[in-house]
């Protein structure tokens, strides 16, 4: 198994991308299949496609030695699940939900679990009396993972019940997309750099970096009130709601402390697009929670929860400025992907077709532009600059627990 693999990943996020641009042309053009399908279809192939099976290789390639791969038989399950994500894709692009996306998503569920049981069971030596605090971001995250997956159960229970498009309905999506967002991609993204770090002896202060686990982790369960503050039930959850949201600003504090410790980062030219990924990423995750920090206050309240260009550019900068931007900076820094100018060209048209797209959705009212155009130019830009960074990984063999 070599780093090639991580081609299939970045591949799946070109679909995503593309499928976006495709829903920004609908203005223009006439789509081949039922916008909603494609919409079903772009936030699926998002989450398992691109952010999940990134993961799987980057937690396998930075924790796991290769005896440990070859015994769980890593390769197979990510082989199996491949294919799983492909019925995925063109299942809910051709109908939407039903029989045949459910049962894709139902075997994808399934080998989500073998996964998560075989990482645990061989990362469990590394949690000691002191376990260092990449795998205590990555076991906690994934912990969060499981928690997350109860929701599709419960979405089809209310579904059979009649009950679909109504607050319950809708709780249990977001309790989903939260735990999905806040828990399980975010901790395990955290646990990742943090891995990094300690592989290349970069130095922080230990105390810092353990508040701001310990306050995060605190923070998430009773930071799902946040999701629900746009509906009828908001005034019995706002001390909840305002209690993480409290929680989560003192860990910045943490974290900006924590960021100022750091000793022993080397900043060649060559680092250019690394920094710049991490620094926007850092900007995007501050800005992510001062917004949800924002928006227990009712005049916030209003605009957060019942504007759906805001309620989708969060979205995007939860998952490409937070957790897409850290991950490409990963890859570039284990060397998966090359580090030349064709790479810079990549990340300069993801990074300012993603701004463009966030000041579009945020600030709709522009008099001398026809907003559409301006959006399917963002997502274009996203989706070449997604392409060319798939064309620049690099086929080294993976030296797993050792970069």
């Amino acid at each position: 198994m070599d780093s090639g693999w991580s081609r299939i990943s970045i591949f799946f996020f070109f679909i995503v991308a593309l499928i976006g641009t495709s829903l920004r042309a609908v203005s223009f053009l006439d789509l081949p299949f039922k916008f909603s399908n494609l919409v079903h279809a772009h936030s699926h192939v998002a989450f398992q496609g691109w952010i999940y099976t990134i993961l799987f290789l980057l937690m396998t390639h930075l924790f796991l030695d290769k005896k440990q791969v070859r015994k769980r038989k890593y390769v197979l399950q990510f082989k199996i699940t491949m294919g799983v994500l492909f019925g995925i894709l063109i299942s809910f692009s051709l109908q939407g939900y039903g029989l045949y996306s459910i049962l894709f998503s139902t075997l994808f569920q399934l080998l989500n679990y073998w996964f998560i049981y075989s990482f645990l069971k061989d990362t469990r030596d590394n949690t000691g009396s002191a376990p260092r605090i990449s795998i205590r971001f990555v076991r906690t995250g994934l912990w969060f993972g499981i928690l997350s997956t109860l929701a599709p159960w419960g979405i089809g229970i209310v579904s059979a019940k009649g009950l679909a498009g109504t607050d319950i309905y809708r709780s249990f999506i977001y309790f989903f997309l939260h735990f999905q967002y806040n828990g399980w991609f975010l901790f395990v993204t955290i646990g990742l750099l943090f891995k990094v770090l300690e592989n290349k002896n970069v130095y922080y202060k230990p105390s810092y970096a353990l508040w701001f686990y310990r306050l995060f982790s605190f923070a998430v369960i009773p930071a799902y009130t946040l999701s629900l503050l746009g509906m009828n039930i908001k005034k019995y959850i706002i001390i909840p709601a305002f209690f993480s949201a409290g929680i989560q600003a003192v860990g910045l504090v943490f974290l900006l402390l924590l960021i100022r410790s750091f000793k022993g980062l080397r900043l060649e030219k060559t680092r250019t697009l690394i920094d710049t990924f991490s620094f926007l990423s850092v900007i995007a995750f501050f800005l992510k929670v001062i917004l949800q920090l924002v928006s227990v206050f009712p005049y916030f309240r209003e605009i957060a929860f019942f504007n759906k260009r805001i309620i989708l550019a969060y979205l995007h900068l939860s998952f490409i400025g937070v957790l897409s931007f850290t991950i490409f900076a990963l890859l570039m820094q284990i060397k998966w992907l090359n580090n030349n100018s064709n790479t810079v060209i990549a990340g300069f048209l993801l990074i300012v077709g993603f701004v463009i797209t966030e000041i579009v959705l945020v600030w709709n009212d522009f008099w001398f532009i026809d907003v559409h155009w301006v959006m399917l130019l963002g997502s274009l830009m996203m989706t070449i600059g997604i392409l060319l960074l798939m064309l620049a990984v690099q086929k080294n063999k993976m030296q797993t627990n050792n970069e």
